[in-house]
This record gives C-alpha cells, sequence and structure tokens, in this order.
C-alpha cells in the first residue's frame, strides 16, 4: 500500500497539484512514494517536487516537515532543494548532493552527516567543523579547509582550489584525490586512512609513515618513498618515476601496479599481499617465496618462478615467456592464462584452482 494514502487530505491534495496525473497515480497506487513511514514518516524524499513551489509556499514546506520529521529520527534527503530554515529540525543526516541551490550552509553546523557533493555554489564552509562525516566532493569553488580539523571522514576529492591542508592532521579519514593543485601534505601525517590519488603535485611523502592506509595512486612525480615502511596497506600505483623500493618491506598490502622502472624487488619478501602487474623490467623474483598473494601478470621478462612454490595466490598470467611451472604444484590458486610457452602443467595436479587460456593445449 502506498504511504500516501497516509498522508492528510491538504498535504496530499497539494502533492497533487505538482505532479502531473500518471506521476501523482504511479506514486499512489506504489510503494515508490515521496515519503516512507515507519510509525512516522522517517525519511522525505523531494526529487518529485519543484523546488520554487516548495519553498515559495512556507507554511506547506512548515507543515510537511513537522509531519514527517521526528525529533527521535534522523535521515532527510532533498536532493536539489535549497538550505533555508532546516537547522532546526534536529534532523543528524543530510543529503544535499547535486543541489546547485544550496549556497549559504552556516546552519548546517550541528549536522552528524553532511553529503555537499556537487554543490558547485558552496564557497564558504567554515561552519562546517562540527560534522563528523562530510562529503564535499566536487565542490570546485571551495578554498579554505581550516575549520574542518575536527571531522572525522572529509571527503574533499575533487577540489581542485584547495591548496592549504594543514589544518587537517586530526582528521580520521581524508580522501583528497584529484586535488591536483595540493603540493604539501607535511601536516597528514596523523590521519588514518589518506587518499591522495591523482594529486600529481606532491612529491614529498615523507612525513606520512604513519598513515596507516596510504593511496598515492598516480603521483606520477614521487621518487622517494623511503619513509612509508610503515603503512599498512600501500598504493603506489602507475607512479612511473619510482624506482626504489627497499624500504617497504614491511608494507602489509603493497600495489606497485605499472610502476615499470621498479626493478629490484628482492626486499620484499615479507609483504603479504604485492602487486607488481606490468612491471615489465622485473626479471628476478626468487625473494618473493613468502608473499601470499603475489600478482605478476604482464611481467613477462620473468622466466623462472621455481622460488614461488609458497605463495598462496599466484597470477601469472600473460607472463609469455615462461615455461616451467613444475615447482609451483603447492600454491592454492595460480593464473596461467595467456603463458602461451607453457604446455605441460602435469605437476600441478594439487593446485585447488589452476585458470589456464583454454586455446592452448597443454599436456596434464
Amino acid at each position: 500500500m502506498s504511504v500516501l494514502i497516509n498522508l492528510p487530505e491538504d498535504i496530499l491534495g497539494v502533492i497533487r497539484s505538482l505532479l502531473s496525473p500518471t506521476d501523482f497515480l504511479q506514486l499512489y497506487l506504489t510503494s515508490k512514494s515521496i515519503f516512507e513511514e515507519t510509525k512516522r514518516l522517517k525519511f522525505i524524499v523531494l526529487t518529485w517536487i519543484d523546488s520554487y513551489k516548495f519553498y515559495k509556499d512556507t507554511k506547506f514546506r512548515e507543515r510537511v516537515l513537522s509531519y514527517v520529521v521526528s525529533r527521535d529520527q534522523l535521515s532527510l534527503n532533498l536532493s536539489r532543494f535549497g538550505v533555508d530554515d532546516i537547522g532546526e529540525y534536529h534532523i543528524s543526516t543530510f543529503n544535499f548532493s547535486e543541489c546547485d541551490n544550496v549556497i549559504d550552509v552556516r546552519e548546517l553546523g550541528g549536522v552528524n552527516t553532511l553529503n555537499l557533493s556537487y554543490c558547485h555554489n558552496v564557497t564558504n564552509v567554515s561552519a562546517l567543523g562540527g560534522v563528523k562525516n562530510l562529503n564535499l566532493s566536487y565542490c570546485y569553488n571551495i578554498r579554505d579547509v581550516s575549520a574542518l580539523g575536527d571531522v572525522n571522514n572529509l571527503n574533499l576529492s575533487y577540489c581542485p582550489n584547495v591548496l592549504d591542508v594543514g589544518a587537517l592532521g586530526c582528521v580520521k579519514t581524508l580522501n583528497l584525490s584529484n586535488c591536483y593543485n595540493l603540493c604539501d601534505v607535511s601536516a597528514l601525517g596523523g590521519v588514518q586512512n589518506l587518499n591522495l590519488s591523482h594529486c600529481y603535485n606532491v612529491c614529498d611523502v615523507s612525513a606520512l609513515g604513519g598513515v596507516r592506509n596510504l593511496n598515492l595512486k598516480n603521483c606520477s612525480n614521487l621518487t622517494d618513498v623511503s619513509a612509508l615502511g610503515g603503512v599498512h596497506n600501500l598504493n603506489l600505483e602507475n607512479c612511473f618515476d619510482l624506482t626504489v623500493v627497499s624500504a617497504l618491506c614491511g608494507v602489509h598490502t603493497l600495489n606497485l601496479n605499472n610502476c615499470q622502472n621498479v626493478v629490484n624487488v628482492s626486499a620484499l619478501g615479507g609483504v603479504n599481499t604485492l602487486n607488481l602487474s606490468n612491471c615489465l623490467n622485473i626479471l628476478d623474483v626468487s625473494a618473493l617465496g613468502g608473499v601470499n598473494t603475489l600478482d605478476l601478470s604482464s611481467c613477462y621478462n620473468v622466466v623462472d618462478v621455481s622460488a614461488l612454490g609458497g605463495v598462496h595466490t599466484l597470477d601469472l598470467s600473460s607472463c609469455y615467456n615462461l615455461v616451467d611451472v613444475s615447482a609451483l604444484c603447492n600454491v592454492n590458486t595460480l593464473n596461467l592464462s595467456h603463458c602461451y610457452r607453457v604446455i605441460n602443467v602435469g605437476a600441478l595436479g594439487g593446485v585447488n584452482t589452476l585458470i589456464i587460456d583454454n586455446s592452448i593445449d597443454c599436456d596434464y
């Protein structure tokens, strides 16, 4: 049963006047309604109502909100609508993603979770320091984030005008992906989860050794990662200028995919999960037998894998020059697809999951 039936007649009448007959009938006869009720209506999703008409009628707005918002519940989604006079309703979660009408967000400082992604007209976020989970992704015009140091989870991805992040060192989870004008990240060593992917101008990461989960994908100007040996999960994919990775022996999960200038990986035998896919200059993998999950796909210069029998999950797909895989009988999961020169897999009967290219004739 549609919960529109549960609405007061005057509210129902206004909704009817704002919708086409077809849309109204669909809402009335199905559960795809504007309002969803659990004892009282907990969510108001006003994507069906024209914002100008809704907000022009102040009395109707207040009546609807007072009816659907109970003080002990607390989620509200007003996509594409304005923000005036909403703070008084004591709602803890707001989603204003893609709301072009949102400009002044001063009333939202007491909200627990706030999504303002794609709100291009928001420029001043100084009042939002009390928000715990704050999404400002694609807010292109934001520059000053100095007031946001107490936010727990902060997403500033695709905010290219954010240059100074010196006040954000205590944020627990910080996403600065595609803040491509950012250079100085020296204050962020206390962040637990830090995403700096596609921050092309970041060169110095010496202060980030205490970060637990660090994403530096496509930070193409990085050359020195010697301070990052204590990072738990480290993504260095497409860091093309990187050559020396010996200091990363203590990293638990390490992604070096497409780091094509990395040659020596002898120090990485203690890494638990290691991605070396497309590292074309790697020849010697003899030190990697203790790695639990190892991706060597498209490392076509690797020919000797005799030391890798202790690896649990091993991807050797597209290692074109590989011939002898007899030593891999104890590997649990082994991918040999597109290893065209491997023709004898008879020794691999003990492999639990064996993936081979079906177009190649193999002797079992």
